[in-house]
């Protein structure tokens, strides 16, 4: 498939030890980016120049995370040493530090409402906890192994946590219950991230599948075959109609959820993506790679054009813009977008598309036909309700295996049957063919008789009329009219 994203600029930080960058987070309003590495350091850069931000923020051990807090002017970051801090990204210095988990804090992100911020860990745990107070986090546990990531919804007051363990939980964050535990990955949960609005969910594992969740049901929407081995990073457009996946095979794919395919898919990195963000209105790509450096990528089709109605037109739709500015894009951005070869929207590849949703990327569409569970009544009238739906589930799928099996018999028996009768149409063949041998030789034995050549010995004295004798040795027929054999003088 032809690229359509183009590279628009690198930033290295400088780090390919112990697997790179880690994690990137992006505050669009300041207009900068962070990104966390496994060299212990955290990298800043201001997008208004392209600039890199010197500062001192560094943990004891590789860092895992960071996010920006709901106000923009901090920073959280969590690593292996297992300390949670905050930095002042306006003095460039350290505000304070949380101790919550007794391993790695490997994945951190933002309640927007409040400032409170939910962190997981190796230990198993997820913690709740608010930036401006040192009240007791609130704990959340339920997972059996490392907890690798951690999303949370704006609209249904809802975390989401992917594990080692293979599964996926969403917990209400104002009760601090677990409302479902959702099974589907053969292997470690690696990301999660919520639609925009909040109805549903896409995990990545490291089995390369990306898995589509209703939020209220808990069931499985659809499983996308995506890359060959683990998946680190996903990020929905801003529309919920594209998803963006990152993973260790260094490509970065664009899924088009309403149509069910793979719209575009590129190498970014040269090893594993580790971070996939959308950004500025979806007109950017942002990635963070285990080879140590973040890039922008823009869109071929999404390349600032304005049109004369005053509407900014772009590949996920249009919308209106200042009559002074053709792009939200900051300065440096937007400088470099000028620098990129905009081809004809002529002879843009268009994406390949399918008739069915089943195709050749891997879109495997379940039944859309689940009942939607009312969140509003009490867990054990849900618990009932999916038990009575499962129960139902497993009787249609019983019919179908029934169904099925009378099938495979069915086209059995056709064929046993088709087996008899070319075993009899063989059968009379052959008989056919013995009596036409035997008949074949009946007439060769009649023309054999007819035809009966008897051999007589001549041994005669004949005058060749010069008086002398000559012997003669031959055979002639029955009726004398032709003598075959050879005179010698004796």
């Amino acid at each position: 498939m032809s690229q359509i994203w183009q590279p628009l600029c690198t930033f290295n930080s400088n780090s390919t030890l112990f697997g790179g960058i880690r994690s990137v987070a992006i505050n669009e309003s300041r207009q900068i980016i962070a990104c966390g590495n496994g060299d212990t350091t955290i990298k800043l850069w201001d997008l208004r120049n392209g600039h890199s931000l010197a500062s001192a923020f560094s943990h004891a051990k590789a860092v895992r995370s960071v996010v920006f807090d709901p106000s923009g002017d901090r920073l959280i970051s969590g690593g292996d040493d297992g300390i949670i801090r905050v930095w002042d990204i306006n003095n460039l210095k350290e505000l304070g530090s949380f101790k919550y988990h007794s391993r790695s804090v490997t994945t951190i992100a933002k309640i927007s409402p409040c400032n409170s911020i939910v962190s997981g860990s190796d230990d198993g745990l997820i913690k709740i906890f608010n930036l401006t107070n040192s009240d007791e986090a609130k704990t959340l546990r339920g997972h059996s192994s490392y907890i690798q990531s951690i999303d949370v919804s704006s609209h249904d007051n809802l975390i989401a946590s992917g594990s080692c363990d293979c599964t996926i939980r969403i917990w209400n964050i104002e009760t601090l219950k677990e409302i479902h535990s959702l099974n589907g990955h053969s292997k470690s949960v690696r990301t999660v991230v919520f639609s925009p609005d909040g109805q549903t969910l896409a995990s990545g594992g490291g089995d390369g599948d990306i898995i589509l969740w209703n939020v209220k049901t808990g069931l499985s929407k659809c499983t996308i075959q995506a890359h060959l081995s683990n998946i680190r990073s996903l990020s929905f457009s801003s529309n919920g109609c594209f998803l963006a996946s990152g993973g260790d095979d260094g490509y970065i794919k664009i899924w088009d959820l309403s149509k069910g395919l793979l719209h575009h898919s590129f190498q970014a990195h040269i090893s594993g993506v580790s971070s996939v963000v959308f950004s500025f209105s979806d007109e950017i790509i942002l990635s963070g790679g285990q080879d140590g450096e973040v890039k922008f990528w823009i869109s071929e089709t999404a390349i600032p054009k304005v049109e004369k109605s005053g509407f900014f037109e772009n590949l996920f739709g249009k919308r209106k813009i200042d009559s002074q500015s053709d792009s939200n894009l900051p300065i440096f951005l937007s400088q470099k977008a000028q620098e990129v070869t905009v081809i004809n929207n002529e002879s843009l590849p268009n994406p390949q598309e399918h008739e069915t949703k089943n195709d050749v990327y891997g879109f495997q569409w379940e039944d859309e036909s689940n009942p939607v569970i009312d969140l509003k009544l009490s867990l054990d009238e849900q618990r009932r309700l999916r038990k009575k739906w499962k129960r139902e589930e497993e009787k249609r799928k019983k019919e179908q295996r029934d169904k099925e099996r009378l099938r495979i018999r069915e086209e059995r028996l056709k064929l046993d049957r088709q087996r008899e009768d070319r075993l009899r149409a063989e059968q009379k063949l052959r008989e056919e063919k013995l009596k036409q041998q035997k008949e074949t030789t009946s007439k060769s034995e009649n023309l054999s008789s007819q035809s009966n050549l008897i051999s007589d010995l001549l041994v005669g004295i004949l005058s060749n009329g010069s008086g002398e004798k000559t012997y003669v040795e031959g055979y002639r027929r029955k009726d004398g009219t032709q003598v075959k054999g050879h005179y010698r003088n004796k």
